[in-house]
């Protein structure tokens, strides 16, 4: 189901990589930093365990040019993140940096969103939830297709496992 995943992901024009342990996806994440100032979530184990606060500058979410998050699930049909928030995890990381990465762990990859959603709501209901497919797009009247207006330019997503 992974590979279906990052196929999925890839096929909508954003990044996806597999890697095997938390070295890796750190390696992975400082690769697609490139330099850029970062935002973290602070409340999601997998993210701490990459360590970035040691891979750049750090900032507000809005000065950022990235930002790192982990992920409740993923959508191996569709390539879809499913993201809720709570302490640590502000929903301005991944929706104000031009570059979203979001790393998860391949366990966490269902095979269609109705799964994906009844996980999330098997425990306690989340306070707000973003599912994200790819970057952020819009069209205007004449269907001309705009990347980046309401959120993140490019996406990437490091799945562990």
């Amino acid at each position: 189901m992974i590979d279906e995943f990052c196929a999925a992901v890839i096929a909508d024009g954003s990044h996806a990589v597999r890697v095997p342990d938390s070295s890796a996806a750190r390696s992975a994440v400082s690769e697609l930093l490139e330099g850029a100032s970062l935002c973290f979530w602070d409340g999601d184990p997998l993210v701490a365990g990459i360590d970035p606060a040691s891979l750049g500058v750090v900032a507000a979410p809005a000065e950022a040019g990235a930002g790192i998050t982990g992920a409740d699930w993923g959508v191996a049909a569709t390539g879809t993140l499913v993201l809720t928030y709570g302490a640590g995890r502000s929903r301005q990381t991944g929706l104000l940096p031009d570059l979203h990465i979001a790393v998860i762990e391949g366990a966490r990859i269902v095979a269609t969103l109705p799964e994906a959603i009844a996980q999330v709501y098997a425990g306690e209901p989340p306070g707000a939830m973003t599912l994200v497919t790819g970057a952020s797009a819009t069209s205007d009247i004449e269907k001309i297709r705009i990347i980046g207006v309401h959120g993140p330019r490019r996406v990437a997503i490091v799945v562990v496992g």
